[in-house]
């Protein structure tokens, strides 16, 4: 079911179950853009029902895959909305090459009418396996995120709580330890991270865990604070 957070914003969350008891919640955004067609970024499973919510508020033109984990629904939703156009981030087209996947970059934001004036792109540089694309959605002032924080308040069973607790992201926002793994260039992540604060953003919406809308900006900032170095936070430090 869509839940709406703001004027042409909806979101959906669904339930990921990832084996040895692991059950993750995810989430899809859902933009409304100025010609009334829809973008879906991260789309999770699409039900008949889902599908029917999504078409009550317009066609889909846009598929949205924010990082090189967010794919897995990709076709799936491809086949359900053949005219929309597939976006994602680098790494994204090698792992699906049955799509016609475009770069979800500037450069090709700025090409799509639908989508130039209301959302931007910035990649988070430094680990490219992960390789995120954070967006900005202009007209609701709310970030978009994927897998670079977390914010599970309640975790829906133990082990998954266990999970969590380990990689410091149980019942808070935070990034995972897990990302240390990642990150090749940490220069090159903190300076994007940090970056992210050009944008005058009021909610975050992430991918797993409760959307932020109150204090978004200061929270993700104190989140981000740990791994960020001198240089890094004095970009991101408040007004």
């Amino acid at each position: 079911m869509l839940e709406k957070y703001a004027e042409n914003l909806w979101t959906c969350d669904t339930e990921q179950r990832l084996g040895l008891g692991l059950r993750l919640p995810a989430r899809m955004t859902v933009l409304r853009l100025p010609d009334g067609t829809l973008a879906l970024v991260s789309p999770i499973p699409i039900s008949d029902s889902l599908s029917a919510e999504l078409s009550a508020l317009g066609p889909v033109s846009a598929l949205i895959a924010p990082n090189a984990f967010h794919h897995l629904h990709l076709p799936a939703a491809a086949r359900r909305y053949p005219e929309a156009r597939v976006l994602g981030a680098p790494g994204v087209a090698r792992k699906q090459p049955s799509l016609r996947c475009e770069p979800l970059e500037p450069q090709t934001l700025e090409t799509i009418a639908a989508l130039r004036d209301v959302l931007a792109a910035r990649l988070i540089e430094g680990a490219p396996k992960m390789s995120e694309v954070a967006l900005f959605h202009a007209p609701s002032r709310t970030l978009l995120l994927t897998d670079l924080v977390f914010n599970i308040v309640s975790p829906p069973n133990f082990v998954t709580g266990l999970l969590l607790a380990c990689t410091g992201i149980k019942g808070k926002l935070a990034q995972s330890r897990a990302l240390n793994w990642l990150i090749r260039d940490r220069a090159a992540a903190e300076r994007s991270t940090a970056a992210l604060f050009m944008w005058p953003f009021e909610r975050l919406v992430m991918a797993h865990g409760q959307v932020l809308g109150e204090d978004a900006n200061a929270l993700l900032r104190a989140a981000l604070q740990p791994t960020l170095k001198s240089a890094a936070r004095e970009l991101c430090a408040p007004p």
